[in-house]
C-alpha cells in the first residue's frame, strides 16, 4: 500500500485520467473528484498529503477549494493548476496556507511529478518531526519523574535524542537540495550550477567573516537561488541563444517567484532575501527591487558574485567558459557597477577565481564514485540472477 494519498480535482474526465497517470506510483495513491462538493466530502473523510486543483473559472474555482481544504488537511501540499500565468495572475487575494501556483499547460503536466515528489519528502519530514516532538515530550516526562536515575542513563538518553535531531536535520537538508536538483533536471547545461554557486558563495562568506550562525541559511540560499525557475517557460529557460527583450522580462520574474515559494516554507524563510535580490546591482540598475550598494542584503551580494562567476567560468549554450584571468578582469571591471567592489577584491584575493578547477575535480570524483557504485550493484544483481535461474530450472 502506498505511503501517501493525493486528491486531484478537475472538471474534465480526460484531464483527471492524465493527472492520475502522471502522479500515481508506489508511494502515492491518487483519488479524484470532478466538483468542489465531491472534493470537500473526500477531504473531510480521508487524510491526503497532496491536493491538486484545477483553476478554471467559473466552472472550477481551484483557489477557493484549496483554501477550504485547510480546515480538513492543514498539513497537505496544495497545488493550483492553471493553463498559463495569466490565467492565475489576477487572483483576488493572497491564498491562505501554502499553495503553489503551478502554471502548467496540459502537455506540461508531467512536471507535477517532480514538484509533488519533493513536496512528499517535506511532508514526510514534517510528520517525522511531529512524531519526534511527541517522543521527546514523553521522554522528557519520564526523565522528570526519574530524577534519581544514574547519571549514565540520563547521558545515554540525551545522546539518543541528539542523534535523532541530527538525522532529522540531515534529512531536511537532503530534501532542500532535492528542490535544487529538480530545477537543474530541466536543463543539462546548468547541471551542477547550484552546487558550484554554493561552493563559491561559502568560500566568499568565510573570507569576508560572514556570521557563522547564518552560514547554513546562506548555503541553502546559494543552492536554491534559482528555485523560481520552476515557473519559467521551457522555451525561455532552455533557449540555446540570447533572449529577446520580452523573454528577458519573463525570465526576470524567477526572482520574485522564488521569493514567493521560499516565503511559504518555514525552513526557507531565512534565505528569502538572497533568493529575491541576487540579481540586484551595486549601481541600483538591477531587479526586482532596484536596490543599491549596501541596501542590498549581504547574502544577496555574495550569491550575486558566486552566480556571476560560475556563469563566466562554465560553458553555456551561447558561450564558452572563460579562464580565471578573464573572470578576474570582468569581475573587477564590473565592481562598483554590478558587484560590491569590496567583496570582489576579497573573492579574488582569497583565491575564489581559482576554485573552478578544484570544483571540477570534485565533481569528476563524485561522478566516478557513482559510476563505480552502479557497476558494483549491477555485478551483484548479475550474481544473484546466476544463482537463482539454475535453482528455478532444477525445480
Amino acid at each position: 500500500m502506498a505511503a501517501f494519498r493525493a486528491l486531484v480535482v478537475h472538471s474534465q474526465t480526460e484531464a483527471l485520467g492524465e493527472l492520475v497517470e502522471v502522479l500515481a506510483g508506489p508511494q502515492l495513491t491518487v483519488d479524484t473528484a470532478r466538483s468542489m462538493t465531491e472534493a470537500l466530502n473526500r477531504a473531510s473523510q480521508q487524510d491526503y498529503a497532496v491536493v491538486v486543483a484545477d483553476h478554471r473559472p467559473p466552472e472550477m474555482n481551484g483557489l477557493e477549494l484549496l483554501e477550504r481544504t485547510q480546515a480538513y488537511l492543514p498539513d497537505a501540499l496544495r497545488i493550483l493548476l492553471a493553463a498559463s500565468p495569466d490565467a492565475a495572475g489576477d487572483l483576488p487575494h493572497k491564498p491562505a496556507g501554502t499553495i503553489f501556483r503551478f502554471f502548467a499547460r496540459p502537455w506540461e503536466r508531467w512536471q507535477l511529478q517532480a514538484v509533488v515528489a519533493e513536496g512528499l519528502k517535506l511532508h514526510r519530514l514534517e510528520r517525522e518531526q511531529r512524531d519526534l516532538i511527541q517522543k521527546l515530550g514523553r521522554e522528557h516526562e519520564k526523565l522528570r519523574k526519574r530524577e534519581k536515575l544514574l547519571d549514565v542513563v540520563v547521558k545515554e538518553r540525551t545522546r539518543e535524542i541528539e542523534d535523532a535531531y541530527l538525522k532529522l536535520k540531515a534529512a531536511n537538508r537532503q530534501a532542500l537540495l532535492g528542490l535544487a536538483e529538480a530545477i537543474e533536471a530541466k536543463d543539462a547545461y546548468t547541471k551542477g550550477h547550484c552546487g558550484r554557486v554554493a561552493a563559491f558563495g561559502m568560500h566568499l562568506a568565510r573570507a569576508c567573516k560572514y556570521p557563522e550562525a547564518d552560514m547554513e541559511a546562506l548555503e541553502f540560499a546559494s543552492f536554491l537561488h534559482d528555485i523560481g525557475k520552476i515557473g519559467i517557460r521551457d522555451a525561455v529557460l532552455l533557449k540555446p541563444a540570447a533572449l529577446d527583450p520580452e523573454e528577458w522580462i519573463h525570465m526576470r520574474t524567477h526572482a520574485v517567484k522564488g521569493y514567493e515559494i521560499a516565503s511559504q516554507i518555514e525552513m526557507l524563510k531565512p534565505t528569502m532575501s538572497a533568493i529575491r535580490n541576487h540579481h540586484e546591482r551595486w549601481d541600483g540598475a538591477g531587479y526586482p527591487d532596484g536596490l543599491k550598494d549596501t541596501s542590498i542584503p549581504l547574502a544577496a551580494r555574495i550569491v550575486c558574485i558566486a552566480d556571476a562567476y560560475d556563469a563566466m567560468a562554465t560553458d553555456r549554450p551561447y558561450k564558452k567558459a572563460l579562464p580565471s584571468e578573464e573572470c578576474e578582469q570582468l569581475l573587477r571591471k564590473n565592481a562598483g557597477k554590478m558587484f560590491d567592489p569590496e567583496l570582489v577584491e576579497i573573492f579574488i584575493n582569497s583565491g575564489g577565481t581559482r576554485l573552478m578547477e578544484q570544483v571540477a575535480t570534485d565533481e569528476a570524483a563524485a561522478a566516478e564514485a557513482a559510476a563505480a557504485e552502479a557497476e558494483a550493484a549491477e555485478a551483484e544483481a548479475a550474481v544473484e540472477r546466476a544463482v537463482t535461474i539454475p535453482a528455478a530450472a532444477k525445480v
